[in-house]
C-alpha cells in the first residue's frame, strides 16, 4: 500500500484537531473549576450535578427569604422598642402619685399637653414604613397608614375605631392577618388550601396586636395603649382631678405596657429561630457545594496538570507538522 504526501497531511489534520479539542477542554476545565462541560461527556454524573443544583439555588432562595424576614421582623422590633420607650417614659414620669393635687390644675394642664404630644409620636412609630410596605399594618396596602388618630381622640386601624365594641369582629379577622415566607420547612397547604403555620414563618405584625384593641372587661373603657394615653390626658385637664379615675386607667396602661414587652420577645425568639435556621442552610449549602463537587469538578492542580500537558501535546503536534508539511511550489511564487 502506497502511502500519499495527501494520507498524511489528512492523518495529520485529524490528529491535529483531536489535540486541539483536548486542550480545549483542560482549558475550560482551567476556567470552570469542572471536570465536564457537557451532559454528554457524563450523563450519569451530569444527571446527579443537576439535582444537586437544583437544591443548593432552592437552598440560596429559603437563605435570601430568611435574610430579608431577618431584616423585617428586626425593623418591627425597633419600632416596638421605640413605643415601649414611651409607655416606660410616661410609666416614669406621669405615675398617679406625681399626678396628685399639690402640682395644681395648670401643673396637670402641661402634663396634658405633653401626654397628647406622646401619644402623637407613638401614632407616628405605629406608621413607620420600611422600603413600600407599612410594618405594623398587617397586609395593608402602601398607599394609606394603617393608624390615624382622630381630632376627637378615636384611634383608627384600617378606617375601624379600636376601641368600638361594634367593630370587634373585623378587629380580631385584621388582627389574626398573616404574611407567610417560604424558609425551607416544607411548606404545606390544609384542605382549605390554607398554608400550615408551622411549615413557614409569619412575617406579618398587625400593629393592634401590639398596642390592644376592643374594650377592657367593664366594657367601656378602651383596651388600646395609645387611646389610654389620651384619656390619662382628659382626665388630667378637666377641671376636678378625678385620682380614682386616672389610677384605674394606670393600671389598664400598665398591663398596655407589659403587652408590649410581650411583643419584642416574641420578635426576638423568632428571629433566633431564623438565625438558626439560616445556620443550618447555610451549613446544607457546604454540604451541596462538596457534593456538587464531587460529581463534576475537578481539583484546581489536575486541571493545570492537564492543561499543561495538553498544551504541550499540541506544541509538539504544531512542530512536528512543520516537518510533515513541507514547502510546496505555491510558497515560492510571488
Amino acid at each position: 500500500m502506497r502511502i500519499t504526501t495527501n494520507m498524511i497531511r489528512r492523518n495529520y489534520q485529524n490528529n491535529l484537531y483531536s489535540t486541539m479539542g483536548g486542550l480545549d477542554i483542560s482549558r475550560k476545565q482551567v476556567e470552570t473549576g469542572q471536570r465536564i462541560s457537557s451532559a454528554y461527556e457524563d450523563p450519569a454524573s451530569a444527571a446527579r450535578a443537576a439535582v444537586l443544583d437544583r437544591r443548593y439555588a432552592r437552598n440560596q432562595d429559603y437563605i435570601n427569604n430568611i435574610e430579608s424576614s431577618e431584616s423585617w421582623l428586626d425593623e418591627q422590633e425597633s419600632v416596638i422598642y421605640q413605643i415601649s420607650n414611651i409607655a416606660d417614659k410616661i410609666s416614669k414620669d406621669y405615675s398617679v402619685a406625681a399626678m396628685n393635687s399639690p402640682i395644681g390644675s395648670t401643673g396637670r394642664d402641661t402634663y396634658a399637653e405633653q401626654l397628647r404630644n406622646l401619644q402623637n409620636t407613638m401614632v407616628q412609630f405605629l406608621n413607620t414604613k420600611y422600603g413600600d410596605s407599612f410594618l405594623l399594618g398587617g397586609n395593608v396596602g402602601t398607599e394609606t397608614a394603617p393608624f390615624e388618630l382622630t381630632d376627637t381622640g378615636e384611634l383608627l386601624y384600617r378606617g375601624l375605631d379600636v376601641s368600638d365594641p361594634a367593630n370587634a369582629a373585623a378587629l380580631q379577622e385584621l388582627a389574626n392577618e398573616t404574611s407567610y415566607v417560604d424558609i425551607g420547612f416544607g411548606l404545606s397547604f390544609d384542605a382549605n388550601n390554607q398554608i400550615i403555620s408551622s411549615t413557614a414563618v409569619n412575617t406579618a405584625l398587625p400593629g393592634i396586636n401590639a398596642v390592644g384593641y376592643g374594650v377592657a372587661a367593664d366594657g367601656v373603657t378602651s383596651n388600646n395603649l395609645i387611646v389610654l394615653v389620651g384619656d390619662m390626658a382628659d382626665i388630667l385637664a378637666a377641671d376636678d382631678f378625678d385620682e380614682a379615675e386616672y389610677s384605674r386607667l394606670w393600671d389598664l396602661f400598665q398591663e398596655g405596657t407589659n403587652q408590649l414587652k410581650d411583643t419584642i420577645t416574641e420578635l426576638g425568639t423568632k428571629s433566633n429561630m431564623l438565625e438558626t435556621t439560616k445556620n443550618r442552610l447555610e451549613d446544607e449549602a457546604v454540604s451541596l457545594q462538596e457534593q456538587y463537587s464531587s460529581e463534576i469538578g475537578i481539583e484546581p492542580a489536575e486541571a493545570i496538570t492537564n492543561y499543561s500537558w495538553a498544551m504541550y501535546a499540541y506544541t509538539s503536534a504544531l512542530k512536528i507538522g512543520t516537518g510533515i508539511i513541507g514547502p510546496s511550489l505555491l510558497d515560492f511564487l510571488s
